[in-house]
This record gives structure tokens, C-alpha cells and sequence, in this order.
């Protein structure tokens, strides 16, 4: 049977892509010790053949596997109970506004989960279904994403941006599914298990994301990405993910958001 990859290894093939070594080198040697086929690729960054993919459906992806790329400084934010990592110029300025001119473009009232509905006493911003637009800019960008955090671009949501006003926010809230909500979002997909958020602009006054069971607060910063667990490593949720999007005081603020799942979309 094969071994499903472990953290430690994980940070044994990140050493070695910073440094530059041979992908299908450290996958030879992986696959000498036994490690998932799949689950090496994706943290490789390797492409997947349709073999792998059937294989990789019922096994859990790897869900970081940093960039190469030497301009993007990678934070993991320690000591705190759940999986958060702090991503300085992931994107770009330019492909920052080029997003967002996207976004603004159409718009719609954000919803939540409960009831599918805009909710003006809990979120208040417009939304961007972006995966729909169907363009090759916004698909490198979805592609982007995908090859960085490790996980095949089937396991991922539509791509979405938010546009917040002044005053508008997101209360407190989780991005799992509780067990009433899962019966309407499943989809025969599971559960979201991580989130991939990018800040697109500086904001003026206000804007911060915060996890307050954490005690960890954020402020939006153009090209910058968080990305968190919504499930612990035995598949519960992990409710220290709770987090809230403040309202902004001053300017506006614009995201993108790439949720995952737990299976493979037909």
C-alpha cells in the first residue's frame, strides 16, 4: 500500500524545489520510499495523467506546495491551531488591476450559505462568478493558483471576486459547510478544505481580515494571498477558521477567492 506523503516530507520536497533540483528526480526517489504517486506529482507540481487522476479521487491532496518562484515570500504563520500560510506578491500589480476591472464589470449581491440569499445584516459585498467568464487571462490565473497550493484544478469552485464598498463586510463566519448547508452545497463534492484568498488593493482605512479564535488579524495588501484549512487532517471541521471580513472605513476592497473540495469533479 502506498504511504500518503507526511509534513515533514512536504518540507523536504519544498527545500529541494528552492533549490532548484530535478522534479522527476525527487519523484523517483519519493516513489523508492513507498510515498503516493498522485499525491508526489501534485506536490511536485508534475502534471497528472488520467491514471493518476482516477487514483488521486479517493486519496487526500496535497495542499501546499509553494512556488519555486523566488520574487514570492511564503509565510507559515506557527503555533496556531490550523493551517494558515501568509503570501507576499503573489500576484502582480498589473494582473491585480486587471482583476479587478474584471470584477467590477459584473457584479451581483453576495450570498450566503444558509439560504442562498443576500443577507444586508451579514455580508454586504457583490460578488464576480470570474471561473464563468471563460477568458485565457482568467484561467492562467485559475491555473495559477491551482499549481501553486498543489491541487488538480478539478477538486476547485468556480473562481470568485469580491468588491467592497466603504461600510460594507462579511460577519463572522466559516467557509465548511455546516451539516444543514452540506445537504444543499455537497454536489457529491464533500466538504471545502482549503481556502485560497488574494487582496487585489491596498485599502485606505479598514478592510482586515481577522480569525479571531486565532487571534490573528490581516490587512489587505495588492498581490497578497492567505490560504487556510477548513478541515483538519482527519476530515472534521476545523472551527479555529472562524474568521470575519472587516468593514472597510475608508476606500474600497477587492479579492479573489478560490475554495476547494474534498472530491473530484466529474
Amino acid at each position: 500500500m502506498q504511504k500518503e506523503l507526511t509534513q515533514d516530507k512536504l518540507d523536504w520536497i519544498f527545500k529541494n524545489i528552492k533549490k532548484d533540483s530535478n522534479e522527476n528526480e525527487l519523484l523517483e526517489a519519493l516513489l523508492v520510499e513507498g510515498f503516493n504517486i498522485s499525491q508526489c506529482k501534485i506536490a511536485l507540481g508534475l502534471d497528472l495523467g488520467i491514471e493518476d487522476l482516477v487514483q488521486a479521487k479517493e486519496v487526500p491532496l496535497i495542499q501546499h506546495n509553494y512556488s519555486s518562484n523566488k520574487s514570492i515570500s511564503v509565510s507559515n504563520i506557527k503555533n496556531v491551531p490550523a493551517e494558515i500560510y501568509e503570501v507576499e506578491n503573489f500576484l502582480s500589480k498589473k494582473d491585480c488591476q486587471s482583476l479587478i476591472d474584471e470584477i467590477i464589470s459584473q457584479l451581483r449581491p453576495s450570498t450566503i450559505a444558509s439560504s442562498g440569499e443576500y443577507d444586508p445584516t451579514f455580508r454586504t459585498s457583490s460578488t464576480c462568478d470570474l471561473g464563468y467568464k471563460n477568458t485565457s487571462f482568467i484561467d492562467a490565473i485559475d491555473k495559477k493558483i491551482c499549481d501553486f497550493i498543489g491541487i488538480d484544478i478539478s477538486y476547485g469552485e468556480v473562481l470568485q471576486g469580491q468588491h467592497y464598498l466603504e461600510g460594507q463586510e462579511f460577519k463572522e463566519h466559516t467557509d465548511y459547510f455546516d451539516a444543514e448547508q452540506l445537504i444543499d452545497h455537497d454536489k457529491g463534492r464533500g466538504q471545502r478544505t482549503y481556502t485560497f484568498m488574494i487582496y487585489l488593493n491596498n485599502v485606505l482605512e479598514g478592510g482586515e481580515t481577522e480569525f479571531p479564535k486565532l487571534n490573528r488579524i490581516f490587512s489587505p495588501q495588492a498581490g497578497k494571498a492567505l490560504i487556510w484549512n477548513n478541515l483538519n487532517e482527519d476530515s472534521t471541521l476545523n472551527g479555529n477558521t472562524t474568521h470575519q471580513a472587516h468593514p472597510v472605513q475608508k476606500g474600497n476592497k477587492t479579492i479573489v477567492t478560490k475554495w476547494f473540495r474534498e472530491k473530484f469533479k466529474n
